[in-house]
């Protein structure tokens, strides 16, 4: 993860009025709220697996960006005037926050992150389609909104994605990953759906024996034999399936969500190679920041977690 991290690092902008701001990809000049999100997050997580201070200026840096630019990309509702984008960059602001606090203990970013778990958790509770893809993926944004929920204690919350995650997807079989649609006429189609249904499902019900038993019995069978290749987004959608076999594994120790993950990720790493450590969407993309973040999560996927302080020991602490 160190590698992708330093190629992340050489996109950064380092002065100017968007200090902070990781690029999408080389030569880009737009401002990127979830994918400096994604950076932070993929920062701290190298941090913390390769045991060393490596990326403390550079995940500062990047959120004071995220608070410079809070207002202009996350609105006061999650509405359809709202943008595909924004339930995502709300996610992503979870995701980042919870890994800053696994490295440093701090709770100085959860102002943030406390407005945007009430967005998500709205926006959820009046989802009707559940048949959104890539920035709109019920599965990746309950996710998200679970593990800040079981972190920062919120029962309440816990109690309101987990209704959403048993109403949407529950126990029940879902489809075969290989059967998975691609989406039409769309820019993007990097997340995989069948992955991020099952990741919600093991958050909000935890690492229980009755999930073990549901990964074995059920979930195995639907796996694909290794990489996929997809129409679309291919790097990244098979890196979401890297990333929910490894937690899969974790969670029932069953022998053929280790390989798949093994098989996907020894692939995914034969492309970064060529990137300095990133990936792009797709074979013959160079690197892009959202691409990287996904194979970041597959990396990751089979670290347990460190152990820390609660959020609100951190935030007395620091009083």
């Amino acid at each position: 993860m160190t590698a992708a991290g330093d190629g992340l690092v050489a996109r950064q902008h380092r002065t100017g009025p968007l200090r902070g701001n990781v690029a999408p990809y080389e030569g880009c000049g737009d401002p990127d709220f979830h994918g400096t999100l994604a950076s932070i997050w993929l920062w701290s997580r190298a941090h913390i697996a390769a045991g060393e201070t490596r990326y403390g200026p550079q995940i500062g840096a990047a959120w004071g960006f995220i608070e410079s630019q809070w207002e202009a990309f996350v609105p006061r509702a999650l509405s359809e005037s709202a943008g595909d984008e924004a339930p995502f960059d709300c996610a992503m602001m979870l995701r980042a926050g919870l890994a800053t606090h696994a490295l440093v203990g701090t709770g100085d970013w959860r102002r943030f992150g406390d407005v945007a778990a009430r967005l998500l958790a709205g926006y959820l509770s009046d989802l009707s389609d559940l048949g959104g893809r890539a920035f709109l993926d019920p599965g990746f944004l309950a996710w998200n909104l679970a593990d800040y929920a079981r972190v920062t204690g919120d029962r309440g919350l816990s109690a309101r994605v987990g209704r959403f995650v048993d109403k949407a997807f529950g126990t029940r079989k879902p489809e075969p990953f290989t059967d998975e649609p691609a989406a039409k006429h769309e820019l993007f189609d990097f997340s995989s759906t069948t992955a991020t249904r099952i990741v919600s499902v093991i958050a909000t019900e935890g690492e229980t024996p009755f999930i073990g038993t549901w990964l074995r019995e059920r979930i195995a069978k639907l796996l694909p034999e290794g990489y996929t290749p997809r129409a679309q987004d291919e790097h990244v959608w098979n890196a979401c399936v890297a990333f929910a076999a490894g937690r899969a594994y974790l969670a029932s120790t069953d022998e053929p969500f280790r390989v798949l993950h093994a098989r996907i990720v020894d692939r995914l790493a034969a492309a970064a190679q060529d990137q300095r450590g990133a990936i792009g969407r797709a074979p013959g993309f160079g690197s892009e920041t959202l691409a990287t973040f996904y194979y970041g999560l597959a990396l990751d996927s089979l670290l347990r977690k460190p152990q820390t302080t609660s959020i609100e020991e951190a935030i007395e602490s620091s009083l």
